[in-house]
């Protein structure tokens, strides 16, 4: 049913709102760097990218005459900030104090922190002390207040509009996709309550209506220990069922049964370090940190995990606020105060500059990157549709790296997008909706509703499965196992306890104890909580390992009981990320996967690697109809191989292995491929595909292979459908045609393999063709070019490429006569690789890993350790064959350098293997690499480094987590 003109004037009314409150929203990055590009070109002329000039501080200083300062340092300097970040925080008391000190202890420069002498070759020709000047006269603090000011003078009305229409823009898309009626029945009184009663869609006048909660609903805030989120609701029914509106979020609005479940929902939304630094958008700078007696949101999220066994915590909704006027209006009032509150806890004015110093006020929070990345960020604009979920930007995109145009454009795309769905014509018309708010119907033709949360389950998890699958320090112990971690050999005697919440506290010079069972223990307060908690005496600045007391009837500290005593229900270790086991697919069809002749000249662009946002569906060419037929035939075939890969993997029964050869460590290549195939039919070769020893070994010993009377070579990369043809000429004539040699030449050239061109893809071929080995391709393009719409599928291309070498390996051997073989792949389809079965386990043969070494070290042959690596997505990974070969090599000029060259900038960090072992490598202050060994604790990993309390012996599930954990605190991953 198509809009009404009014209906369509109230669409491009509301679409104007956003523009113009977006357009003047304060953004605070844009003006500190507006006004140190001021700075710039008065005094130096320059246009010079602010961002890329730093002030330095240094502890020493050379005079020369060469520079403008009449000074030069030696690296690296004490501190360092680029202008806009001086703009913004400011030199600081000591600074002003001493002013005429500031050319030589400080700079400005082209160059960021580091080592190396600072001098006049990147010297940026400005005194300090007339900086700090122009910051007196700027006062950006003040000026940022005032912004704010006439922002919400001019678009307070507008905001508390835009953000019920964005409420209402997810109402209707939840409804749209909701089958319960029961559920729905729910939303509706939640929508009437907030809402009013407005018709689909509502009109600008219904907007801009005030509404009070109905009886039955109550309006409240949602806090934990007292830290109120700034803008996020919740609403209690009268038959005990929540529901959480939280603006921003893909998924905005989760309906609850009871407290015990939104429990649950916060742990699993604060139980990585992404999830939970999203999660902590919605609250104010000045909670996350500690204050006094509170130990602050950070610290109070890990203590919710204490009790994570059970069904709630008394740390959630602890002041339970009711609202008591217009839902939207209080989310509008909470945006504006928390603008002001995080301007406030982020700037500092003249005024303050004589009060205090600027660093010991952020000792509260960590970094001064840490609070202006947070800060720096439009929060408040969540609330009208732009959360970070709904740009499209990840937190690291949103506060690192994106102009301030690409941040708005983003902004504006998603409160615009809110708004056109409230007047989306499809979804107005679906049966969802009836007219008035209180009309809405359950969707006849939705998917099937999934809850946000479990239901509950009388299954038990095992000792071993909770030892497999939760971190050691939360899994549920005896008291003294429980203690154990936590003992100290401090002496009490002598000191005497306070009273008050101070009772049976020992207050010593290193901080507080108890005494348990006769054993003392470090203890902090938590004043959120008005409780007390044993803590980690190695790390007692963290909370991620505690255990909480309370005094029992004969006032003597004991442990507090663990929600988790006497097991966790199987389904709720789901938070640590154990897997549900999938039902058994349908029985697989064979099914032809390569694209069809007459598409492959539209695809051969995409084939080749371009075009995946076409490929994926996420662009689309409408004037160009015939090759978005490919594309959706590609789409089609994909599909296709994934759902038969996956059956095929769901019931599959995989076949005898050989006997591994007994080999000594020293054979040789003609001792290994002889003692394979006495048992094997085939040797598949697993590699690093940047590598050279494993085409070494296929190339200097393809005529051995010969002899062994292989047949076939079966390669990765090559796909049936664009390179079989060219392969079969090249197999018969020995001429490659030249489509498949620019295709095998960018392949070496994409995976940096021998720049010499001894030991590459290219000679590979080359080699098996002239000792008459025929050559198969193993991929086809469905397998082999992974384009999604989304997220790509754990270990997908594992699943589809094994699945299809299985068919096509069969299909050869049936076609050409069973005989011996040889493949070439890489390690994570060689053998098995996170569960996913390779391609020796599902032929039965033998995998061999080849490993490049240094060229001074002895080659050596045996059974595969396994070999830890770090992919694409900071995700640690392990590489394991039935047989290991190392290879030593020249190693060719690396494209990413040293460790030393890699990490050269102070905070700099990565991940390496390092003798077996998974070791995280990062340059500390003091310029020197530090090695820290990475644990396991199960499916977790962590390290521990004491100096480092926010990560010391904290439990994480992936190295991505890590990284981004790191990189909260300021440093900076490098791939190594």
């Amino acid at each position: 049913m198509p809009l009404t003109a009014q209906q369509t004037h109230d669409h491009e009314q509301l679409q104007n709102l956003a523009r113009q409150l977006v357009k003047h929203c304060p953004d605070m990055r844009q003006m500190a760097r507006e006004i140190a590009s001021h700075i710039l070109k008065k005094h130096t002329r320059s246009t010079l990218d602010p961002d890329a000039v730093y002030l330095h501080r240094f502890n020493t200083a050379h005079s020369s005459p060469r520079t403008f300062s009449g000074w030069e340092h030696l690296g690296p300097p004490s501190e360092s900030l680029t202008l806009p970040q001086l703009v913004m925080q400011r030199f600081d008391v000591n600074d002003q104090d001493n002013a005429d000190l500031l050319g030589y202890r400080t700079g400005f420069y082209s160059r960021g922190p580091g080592t190396g002498l600072f001098d006049e070759r990147d010297e940026v020709p400005m005194a300090p002390r007339e900086v700090l000047d122009e910051l007196w006269k700027v006062d950006f603090c003040s000026a940022f207040h005032q912004d704010l000011t006439r922002f919400w003078a001019r678009h307070s009305d507008n905001f508390r509009t835009l953000a019920k229409a964005n409420f209402l823009s997810k109402v209707l898309e939840t409804c749209a996709h909701q089958t319960d009626p029961a559920r729905l029945a729910r939303l509706r009184r939640v929508a009437t309550a907030l809402a009013g009663d407005a018709s689909w869609p509502p009109s600008l006048s219904q907007l801009q209506q005030q509404a009070r909660p109905v009886a039955g609903v109550r309006l409240c805030t949602f806090d934990i220990g007292g830290h109120v989120a700034t803008d996020i609701l919740r609403v209690e029914l009268d038959d005990g069922y929540q529901l959480l509106y939280i603006p921003g979020e893909v998924d905005a609005l989760h309906l609850f049964a009871n407290h015990s479940e939104l429990y649950w929902w916060v742990l699993h939304n604060t139980n990585a370090a992404q999830n939970r630094a999203r999660f902590m958008t919605h609250f104010a700078l000045a909670d996350r940190g500690e204050k006094a007696s509170a130990v602050g949101l950070e610290h109070l999220i890990d203590v919710l995990f204490n009790n994570w066994g059970g069904n709630g915590h008394d740390a959630l909704n602890q002041s339970n606020t009711t609202v008591h006027g217009d839902g939207f209006t209080h989310l509008r009032d909470a945006a504006r105060q928390r603008m002001i509150d995080d301007a406030h806890f982020s700037l500092r004015s003249n005024a303050d500059l004589r009060k205090q110093l600027w660093i010991g006020y952020l000792k509260a929070f960590g970094t001064f990157a840490s609070a202006m990345a947070a800060v720096d960020w439009p929060v408040a604009l969540a609330a009208v549709g732009a959360g970070l979920a709904e740009t499209g930007l990840n937190i690291d995109q949103a506060v690192n790296g994106h102009t301030t145009a690409q941040r708005k454009a983003g902004v504006i795309g998603a409160v615009l997008a809110a708004i056109n769905t409230l007047f989306n014509a499809t979804l107005l018309a679906g049966p969802a909706v009836t007219g008035e708010i209180a009309e809405i119907e359950p969707s006849l033709d939705a998917g099937t509703h999934t809850a946000p949360v479990e239901p509950e389950h009388t299954s038990m998890a095992t000792p071993a499965e909770l030892a497999e699958w939760a971190p050691a320090p939360l899994i549920p112990a005896e008291r003294s196992q429980l203690l154990a971690p936590f003992e100290t050999n401090v002496l009490l005697d002598g000191h005497a306890t306070g009273s008050g919440k101070f009772q049976g506290i020992y207050t010593l010079d290193d901080g507080f104890y108890a005494q348990i069972d006769g054993f003392p223990y470090h203890v902090r307060y938590i004043g959120e909580l008005r409780s007390w908690a044993v803590v980690d005496p190695q790390n007692p600045y963290s909370f991620y390992r505690n255990v909480p007391i309370g005094l029992n009837d004969e006032g003597v500290w004991q442990p507090l009981e663990q929600g988790l005593k006497g097991g966790a229900p199987r389904f709720r270790l789901k938070l640590w990320g154990q897997a549900q086991v999938p039902a058994p697919g349908p029985e697989r069809v064979p099914t032809p996967y390569e694209v069809d002749k007459a598409l492959q000249p539209e695809l051969l662009k995409a084939s080749n690697g371009g075009e995946e946002s076409n490929l994926s569906g996420r662009t689309f060419s409408p004037n160009n109809p015939a090759r978005e037929q490919a594309y959706a035939q590609f789409r089609t075939l994909r599909d296709l191989l994934v759902d038969d890969a996956e059956a095929f993997f769901s019931t599959a029964s995989l076949p005898q292995r050989p006997p591994l050869p007994t080999l000594a460590a020293d054979a040789s290549a003609r001792q290994i491929i002889r003692s394979v195939y006495e048992n094997s039919e085939g040797l598949v070769v697993g590699e690093a595909h940047s590598q050279l020893g494993s085409k070494q070994f296929l190339i200097e010993n393809m005529a051995l292979l010969k002899q062994q009377k292989v047949r076939v070579l079966y390669m990765e990369h090559l796909m049936t459908d664009f390179q079989q043809a060219d392969l079969d000429l090249f197999n018969q004539t020995g001429q490659m045609p030249q489509a498949l040699k620019t295709y095998v030449t960018d392949l070496d050239r994409g995976w940096h393999t021998d720049p010499a061109q001894r030991y590459t893809f290219m000679q590979v071929l080359r080699s098996a063709q002239k000792q008459g080995i025929r050559i198969q391709a193993i991929d086809c393009m469905a397998s082999y070019r992974q384009a999604w719409m989304g997220p790509r599928p754990p270990a997908i291309r594992q699943k589809m490429m094994n699945f299809f070498t299985h068919r096509v390996i069969a299909a050869d051997q049936a076609a050409h006569g069973a005989g011996k073989w040889v493949a070439l792949m890489g390690n994570t389809h060689a053998n098995t690789f996170e569960s996913v079965p390779g391609v020796s386990e599902l032929q039965g043969v033998i995998g061999v890993r080849v490993e490049d070494i240094d060229i001074g070290s002895s080659a050596s042959v045996g059974r595969d350790p396994g070999l830890y690596a770090v992919d694409d997505g900071i995700r640690e990974t392990r590489v394991q064959g039935d047989l290991r070969l190392q290879v030593p090599l020249a190693q060719p000029p690396s494209a990413s350098g040293t460790l030393e060259s890699r990490l050269a900038k102070p905070g700099a960090f990565g991940f390496k293997d390092i003798d077996g072992k998974m070791t995280l490598v990062h340059r500390s202050k003091d310029l020197a690499l530090h090695y820290t060994p990475i644990a396991r604790d199960g499916e977790f990993i962590y390290i521990e480094r004491a100096s480092w309390p926010w990560l010391d012996k904290r439990r994480l599930p992936s190295l991505s987590e890590m990284a981004f954990q790191l990189s909260r605190y300021g440093l900076k991953y490098v791939p190594l």
